[in-house]
């Protein structure tokens, strides 16, 4: 679907004539009219401003290619794959970017789009402005960036409030630098945490095997996140305890596992840390 089908669909969504989405948007009606036409195509600026009046990710209105590097968005072709741990070709990543089932340099995404940015307007005859604000509405969303990216907007300005910028920092370094396999590991135990969280409430004791079971899940996440010489017991629970200070935790635990997970989960954490055993 091109651009100008995209925007019709979307603004109909929203239920919006061209009249009323130009004022949103600050443009005459025309414009919009020849967007929706196909003779025009608004420029990038224009492009996040329009995803965001109409609450899409900007991802789904631009017109990009098939196969791009979910590290730093260039277009792929069969021979620029990278490559999978067992050597296989991975067709989500370049091979400058991703090889035997790793990262291949360490960087950060505001790194990543000075150092390409350059060389996309060079082969593009976009300005190197044009570029810079391309990559950076396009890899927030690429499959490199994007937990990070949506963690530090979601939850970034308390975590470096109550942790440090150094030890956020750290934290984001560390799972940029997870490779394919050890990314995926770390989602199934997210997802298998639910799972004994739903099995421990159940059995409905906070000290019994169940939740001591949780308790530990719980904590090899926490190491993944921080790493193991970030961890310590004392910081797990605090963690645990701010998660009934915040609405967002509570209903991320609460929606999955019922009313009341969230609050179970931090009396299990409480529990095994007076054992000791999982530590």
């Amino acid at each position: 679907m091109d651009f100008s089908t995209k925007l019709i669909e979307l603004r109909k969504r929203k239920g919006l004539t061209q009249e009323g989405l130009a004022a949103k948007l600050y443009v005459t009606r025309q414009a919009v009219s020849r967007w929706e036409r196909g003779e025009v195509v608004p420029g990038i600026d224009m492009m996040k401003l329009i995803a965001n009046v109409l609450d899409e990710p900007i991802m789904h209105l631009l017109d990009l290619p098939e196969r791009y590097c979910e590290s730093c968005g260039m277009i792929l072709t069969p021979a620029d794959y990278g490559s999978d741990a067992d050597g296989s070709k991975d067709e989500h990543y370049c091979k400058w970017c991703y090889e035997q089932g790793r990262y291949t340099y360490e960087t950060t995404m505001d790194a990543m789009i000075e150092d390409c940015a350059p060389r996309l307007a060079e082969n593009t005859g976009m300005s190197r402005d044009e570029a810079v604000s391309l990559m950076g509405a396009v890899l927030p969303h690429l499959k490199r960036w994007s937990a990070v990216h949506a963690n530090e907007m979601s939850y970034g300005k308390e975590a470096r409030e109550r942790y440090g910028d150094a030890a956020v920092d750290a934290a984001n370094e560390r799972l940029l630098g997870m490779s394919e396999a050890e990314w995926s590991a770390k989602e199934t135990l997210e997802q298998a945490i639910i799972e004994q969280l739903k099995a421990a409430v159940a059995a409905g004791n906070a000290m019994g095997p169940e939740a001591a079971e949780l308790a530990q899940m719980h904590a090899r996440w926490i190491r993944t996140q921080w790493g193991e010489g970030a961890y310590s017991p004392d910081a797990h629970v605090a963690l645990a305890q701010s998660y009934l200070e915040d609405e967002r935790f509570v209903n991320y635990y609460d929606s999955r596992a019922g009313e009341g997970a969230t609050a179970f989960l931090v009396a299990a954490i409480e529990a095994a840390m007076g054992e000791g055993a999982i530590y």
